[in-house]
């Protein structure tokens, strides 16, 4: 557990070094808030809606719906699919996926949208995304972060890794940083016995 503690306290600084602005009367509310929205999260389990439906645009997949929800570890990120510089981080993730696929740790994306996913649909079908490797997951309920209310908080609590049973291990985006990034990798591979 020592090592969770430890964990625990490495996100904690990464995150409050990303969020906190030069506003230093807040500075110690927000320290206070981050810290117990961070106890609170790890090891809660995360919500999926049963309303999301599964949108394959396009042809080549690493594994299937199925397969993603069955892994032994995943990761869960938030898009915003009606807003054009969230779906740009789409072609960093599949940059990103590699990394991840080779522990067999799927990328999930619960992308929720303003215009009916109109936006998002025409620049997968026009190419401008980049082929994804797995299927996206469509919140047309818009109701992913409303179960999981830590994530409306600030946009890096909304991507976690999470155990097959959904419970989160870790919360931070490693799209935005290499520290997070390398940790999601540190934790996966301790977890799959490979340190």
């Amino acid at each position: 557990m020592e090592i969770h503690k430890m964990l625990k306290s490495i996100i904690l600084c990464i995150c409050i070094c990303s969020i906190i602005s030069c506003n230093n009367k807040q500075k110690s509310d927000e320290i206070k808030s981050l810290k117990s929205l961070v106890n609170s999260t790890l090891w809660e389990k995360l919500i999926l809606p049963e309303s999301l439906q599964t949108y394959i645009p396009f042809s080549k997949y690493i594994a299937d719906s199925s397969v993603v929800l069955n892994s032994d570890y995943r990761i869960y990120s938030k898009l915003n699919a009606s807003c054009g510089t969230c779906i740009s981080n789409i072609n960093e993730w599949e940059n990103l996926i590699p990394e991840f696929s080779k522990y067999k740790v799927p990328v999930v994306l619960i992308c929720d949208s303003d215009d009916r996913f109109e936006m998002f649909k025409y620049l997968c079908e026009t190419r401008q995304v980049k082929n994804f490797s797995y299927p996206f997951f469509l919140d047309k309920k818009k109701v992913f972060a409303k179960k999981n209310r830590f994530m409306e908080v600030n946009q890096n609590f909304e991507t976690v890794l999470t155990d097959k049973n959904n419970n989160i291990i870790m919360m931070g985006n490693p799209i935005k940083s290499n520290e997070i990034k390398n940790l999601y990798l540190k934790e996966i591979r301790k977890r799959l016995g490979y340190e």
